[in-house]
């Protein structure tokens, strides 16, 4: 039936606009169709999206299909799609034009199943840099989803572009936001809507594209959404009001490291407050935890003494001016007897069998929070109430939330290097927890 649909397109072997002739129909949207076609006078083939005529008279729909061709252009980055015109044609047809892309979405390679570690965090990378530089040009996008994350490719690697700008906030003195009709005041896709967005607040900001990266993140990593539901409903309530289940519990073969699950989980907060402040800082949560300045320079007295005692070693042997040289080629090879190394030599040659035992394979962490009292989740698992001592393998990487009532979540990364002590001092809501989304169903 949808081929049928593309051979009994109207538009098909027209020409828009006087310059760009319609050759294939490529996809179908909300807002209208996309085509290939060809400049005339460049040679150069397009993707052109042409705007319903049933919405090209509304003015929220023209408006909305505008803001595509402005956010994207206002950006300006690689992995944003690049609009290269945008106009009316004779017969009151709206068109964007854009830079044709050739590969799938992100939606499409999902449907094969979840994807290695790490070819969801670069794509999640790269989609989180495009979506910074949207932020810091004042646009939020509102509408990221599998669909409008599409995969090209670039020097034979995956390349992503960032699609459908078309309900983004722009936030600019000659652009405004204008408001739009009731009926859209509730904007996303369900299965990606931010918890602010399904409770209908007007006043989003860029943390609900940190919460649908999560969400989006958490998908690539398990093949599955963190929610589900019969309808709308049920999604909007559960994004509102349940907590996600920790993604190594949804997939239990698969290795997913403690420092991305506590990000996904994190960029999945309810209140905007406790998730990242940015894309970058998410992004820089992706890579790994930070290894503490003292476990970074530890080694340094050590590999110290270790070159000193090494220089030591060569000068020891070396024959005493005294003593007569022999002709003997096999004189070297037996030298005399030499008097034992000192004991300092001995304690940092790790060569020695006599070196002293291994620091002990276990270190105490100890925690505590002002105020004292907060919920303790060491890599995604609950362990009681600050004050708390915890034990854990040397060199293990740990990620500790921190959950008051009343107050921020704080997280620290870290790897157990020693044992030490870790006081996180809580900062208070600066306004109270949103109230949770009542819905009948």
């Amino acid at each position: 039936m949808e081929e049928a649909v593309r051979q009994q397109d109207p538009l098909i072997g027209t020409t828009l606009g006087g310059l760009y002739q319609v050759e294939r129909l490529i996809g179908i949207g909300g807002m209208g169709r996309v085509y290939q076609a060809m400049h005339v006078n460049l040679g150069k083939a397009y993707a052109v999206k042409v705007l319903d005529e049933g919405r090209a008279a509304k003015p929220d729909a023209t408006e909305r299909f505008l803001r595509e061709a402005r956010a994207a252009t206002k950006i300006e980055h690689d992995h944003i799609v690049e609009v290269v015109n945008c106009d009316r044609d004779a017969e009151g047809r709206l068109f964007i034009v854009m830079e044709l892309l050739r590969g799938e979405s992100l939606a499409d390679r999902l449907e094969r199943g979840p994807l290695p570690l790490g070819e969801a965090i670069e794509i999640a990378r790269q989609t989180g840099e495009a979506l910074q530089a949207a932020h810091d040009a004042g646009i939020v996008h509102r509408d990221l989803k599998p669909e409008n994350i599409f995969i090209t490719q670039r020097h034979g690697k995956d390349f992503v572009k960032v699609l459908d700008f078309g309900i983004s906030k722009i936030k600019t003195p000659d652009h405004g936001d204008p408001k739009l009709t009731a009926t859209d005041q509730i904007v996303g896709t369900p299965l990606y809507i931010s918890p602010e967005l399904a409770r209908g607040v007007s006043s989003v900001d860029h943390r609900t594209d940190v919460y649908a990266l999560g969400v989006i993140l958490y998908e690539m990593i398990t093949g599955t959404p963190p929610f589900s539901g019969q309808n709308h409903f049920q999604l909007l309530y559960k994004h509102g009001n349940e907590p996600p289940e920790p993604p190594s519990r949804r997939r239990q073969k698969r290795d997913i490291p403690a420092h991305v699950e506590s990000a996904v989980l994190r960029a999945l907060e309810k209140d905007p407050a406790d998730r990242f402040d940015s894309m970058h800082a998410l992004l820089a949560a992706l890579e790994g935890p930070t290894v503490p300045r003292r476990a970074r320079t530890i080694g340094v007295p050590l590999l110290a003494a270790a070159i000193v005692a090494a220089a030591a070693f060569v000068v020891w042997p070396a024959p005493e001016p005294a003593r007569a040289p022999s002709p003997a080629p096999e004189e070297p090879v037996t030298p005399l007897p030499s008097p034992p190394p000192p004991v300092t030599q001995k304690s940092v040659d790790p060569a020695e069998p006599s070196e002293p035992a291994a620091p002990a394979a276990r270190v105490t962490l100890e925690l505590d929070s002002s105020p004292q009292g907060a919920f303790v989740v060491l890599n995604g698992d609950r362990r009681g109430k600050t004050p708390l001592e915890l034990e854990l393998d040397r060199g293990a990487e740990a990620t500790v939330r921190f959950s008051l009532r009343g107050y921020r979540t704080e997280e620290r990364r870290l790897v157990a290097a020693d044992d030490d002590t870790l006081l996180v001092r809580l900062r208070p809501r600066s306004r109270p927890k949103p109230p949770p989304i009542k819905t009948d169903f």
